[in-house]
């Protein structure tokens, strides 16, 4: 792997991850018979429509300010961030919709959500320890909101029991 790799694709991955997130939490209350589970699950989706825009407003603002790579001397940052992102529950191959219809119950679309958010927040950690101060402070802002959406996801699960 490269000692360099390209900002603008993290961010763009991110932005990405955050888009099929939207995706799936959009779906997902389209297709809750759960009242609970419903207005969660909207809720989830504006938030990661949020957090999308403040990918893209990072990526316009930070690659027009410097170099465009990061210098990444053992490829230790871009292997695991490409590593996570294709293993991240909603990786950007993969068909939302397909995924959603594979789900049983309103409890298993909660678990689904979860992994999400676990994966989402394992991605931004390590983008948060790559970043510049300015973007670390944003990227830990984003992984307490996903840290949030697992403790309102459990939530619903406990309300709907076994």
């Amino acid at each position: 792997m490269s000692d360099t790799f390209s900002l603008s694709e993290v961010f763009r991955i991110a932005e990405g991850i955050e888009r099929n997130g939207y995706e799936f939490y959009t779906q997902a209350a389209a297709a809750a018979q759960d009242a609970a589970a419903r207005k969660v699950f909207r809720h989830l989706a504006e938030e990661e429509k949020e957090h999308q825009k403040v990918f893209t407003e990072m990526r316009q603002a930070f690659c027009r300010q410097i170099d465009t790579h990061w210098f990444d001397p053992d490829g230790q940052a871009a292997s695991y961030l490409k590593t996570l992102a294709d293993n991240h529950v909603f990786n950007l191959t993969q068909d939302v919709s397909t995924l959603l219809a594979s789900v049983q119950s309103p409890q298993s679309a909660l678990r689904l959500a979860i992994g999400f958010e676990k994966d989402t927040i394992a991605f931004f950690t390590v983008l948060k320890n790559a970043a510049t101060d300015e973007n670390r402070q944003k990227v830990e802002l984003l992984i307490k909101e996903e840290l949030d959406h697992i403790r309102q996801l459990a939530q619903v699960i406990a309300a709907l029991g076994p």
